[in-house]
């Protein structure tokens, strides 16, 4: 389709103002949204430097459920915070957002003094799903906790590493049956390259049955 375009338009000199389209109601709305949307976030990554450690905790978790991406540098911080708490849906609130990032934090984070804070941080790295964090959580298998243990057997096997093989094989003599059971299936999680451990296993009657479940529902 051809245009025509007035004469006089053309004329030397002229300026021609050409006004934005303006938007319709769903553009408007969505603006707005966008608008309230980085107003909200900011307000609660400001907060998180507030007096209250609830405040921060709260704001943690807030920004954790919006997925903001914006956040993920101050929420690393917040794992060093003086509350428990805090550190603790800091380190939810990345697992939410998803940045891989914050892994090497999050790392560190499995030596922190709280079991709370150590049993979350294992859970939120298998949920993250990032290789690099399979040492230390071969290393939390030896972590005072039992729940952290658990923790860290249950995100071996999310992960899936065949690195974690031998560590997850030594937890089948841990003093806790549970561990023993979230050992045996990360083994069958991992797949084929555990066969061979597994099929040891059978041997042990505590630990048959486990290590059959993990070879049936093994990929």
């Amino acid at each position: 389709m051809k245009i025509r375009i007035p004469q006089f338009l053309l004329q030397k000199g002229r300026t021609i103002r050409i006004e934005p389209k303006p938007l319709d109601g769903e553009d408007k709305v969505q603006s707005i949204e966008q608008q309230l949307k980085r107003k909200t976030a900011q307000a609660l990554i400001d907060s998180l430097g507030d007096a209250d450690p609830f405040v921060r905790a709260i704001s943690s978790e807030v920004l954790g459920r919006l997925r903001e991406r914006g956040a993920v540098a101050q929420l690393i911080n917040s794992l060093h915070d003086p509350s428990k708490y805090v550190r603790e849906k800091a380190a939810i609130a990345l697992g939410h957002i998803g940045d891989r990032a914050a892994v090497p934090a999050l790392i560190k984070a499995l030596e922190d003094e709280s079991e709370e804070v150590r049993v979350t941080v294992a859970g939120v790295l298998g949920h993250l799903k990032d290789r690099l964090a399979v040492p230390a959580l071969t290393n939390s298998l030896k972590d005072p906790s039992t729940i952290a243990r658990m923790k860290a057997a249950i995100s071996l096997g999310i992960i899936g590493d065949p690195a974690a093989i031998s560590a997850l094989f030594n937890s089948l003599k841990d003093e806790n049956e549970l561990v023993r059971k979230y050992a045996c299936e990360a083994l069958g999680n991992i797949g084929r390259p555990a066969v061979s451990a597994l099929l040891l296993v059978l041997k042990d009657e505590k630990l048959r049955a486990y290590a059959a479940q993990a070879l049936v529902k093994m990929k």
